[in-house]
């Protein structure tokens, strides 16, 4: 997004994410070497890594020439403006390897409302949604008031709203050109992880609890814990991220568990990494998330045996509470 608009929210979430993935692939082996890419904007960020200047108009050309020397590449990116689609697609035709999603599966999750209907087709429990132009107001037909209103192909809540009826579309959504609506479906806000090896297999490897706030009508992502183990939930999860072909590596998984009735719903996946990894990465022994990832891309001979040591780790391990802009701190258990 060099020389484009960025939003703040995603720029602390961004550099939390791409800080603590550097970290941890440094600590891989001796001989693992990290290159990062850094908007200029940004003050120069140390760490065990060469960190390469990212300057607007050459940017893609110089991501293009650091994929081709890299044995992998890790896109830290929102889905917004298909801009983590272009990206994937451009180190794939450079001849990179994206240790992640397939440009299909990222293009499929990144659009909300093509990706209920599709969870609806596959009879994976989602809100029901409609897609309008906030430009002409909200429909006095909708039944499912209240409502969240949110961008089709938004990341990180932003320009995510809570809507208490038809009379209610905050000034701040007119300026969406399309968004999708849906009900305030009861439950708590959970996030899933995932690790998917290059051949499809998806394993869970723990689930947390979002930390989810309104301030002016906005929803605002706050950060989260983890682990918070809600077992019941598994079995949709996993339907959830087996029903979209292309899903690799870091994957993530939105939902709502309502514990009165057991149920989870999934809000949506995210095909790449989640702020979930700064947490991730404070349980585990330095490298492990890293070596793992790497492990279902080049080695699946020793995958399960892998993602049991992760899963056990994190099982005996604290729980812990980490922000947005990836602050992480010890949190008593429950």
């Amino acid at each position: 997004m060099a020389g484009e608009p960025l939003p703040e929210s995603w720029a602390a979430e961004g550099r939390a994410m791409r800080r603590t993935l550097a970290a941890d692939i440094a600590k891989v082996d001796a001989a693992t070497r990290v290159v990062v890419s850094l908007d200029q904007r940004f003050a120069p960020d140390d760490g065990p890594w060469t960190t390469v200047s990212i300057e607007p108009g050459s940017y893609l050309d110089r991501l293009r020439d650091l994929a081709r020397r890299a044995d992998y590449t890790v896109l830290v990116a929102p889905e917004t403006t298909g801009v983590l689609e272009r990206l994937t697609v451009e180190i794939e035709e450079a001849g990179g390897r994206v240790l992640g999603s397939t440009s299909e599966a990222v293009a499929l999750t990144a659009d909300k409302s093509a990706l209920a209907r599709w969870f609806e087709r596959n009879e994976i429990p989602t809100p029901r949604s409609r897609i309008i132009d906030p430009r002409d107001g909200l429909p006095a037909d909708w039944p499912y008031y209240p409502a969240v209103l949110k961008p089709v192909d938004g990341a990180g809540s932003v320009d995510t709203f809570r809507i208490a009826g038809p009379s209610s579309l905050p000034d701040a959504a007119r300026s969406l050109a399309s968004a999708l609506l849906q009900p305030l479906a009861p439950g708590v806000a959970m996030s899933a992880v995932f690790l998917v090896s290059s051949q499809g297999e998806a394993r869970l490897i723990a689930t947390g609890r979002q930390r989810m706030t309104v301030e002016d009508g906005r929803f605002v992502y706050e950060g989260g814990t983890i682990p918070v183990e809600c077992p019941d939930a598994w079995p949709v999860l996993r339907n959830a991220v087996a029903s979209v072909a292309g899903l690799r590596g870091f994957v993530g998984v939105d939902f709502l568990w309502d514990a009165d009735r057991r149920e989870a719903t999934v809000l949506e996946i995210n095909p790449r990494a989640t702020t979930s990894c700064v947490g991730l990465c404070r349980l585990l022994p330095p490298g492990l998330l890293a070596r793992v990832w790497l492990a279902g891309f080049a080695d699946a001979t020793g995958w399960d045996d892998a993602i049991d040591r992760i899963t056990r780790a994190i099982a005996s391990g604290p729980r812990v509470r980490f922000d947005a802009a990836g602050t992480v701190s010890e949190e008593d258990s429950e």
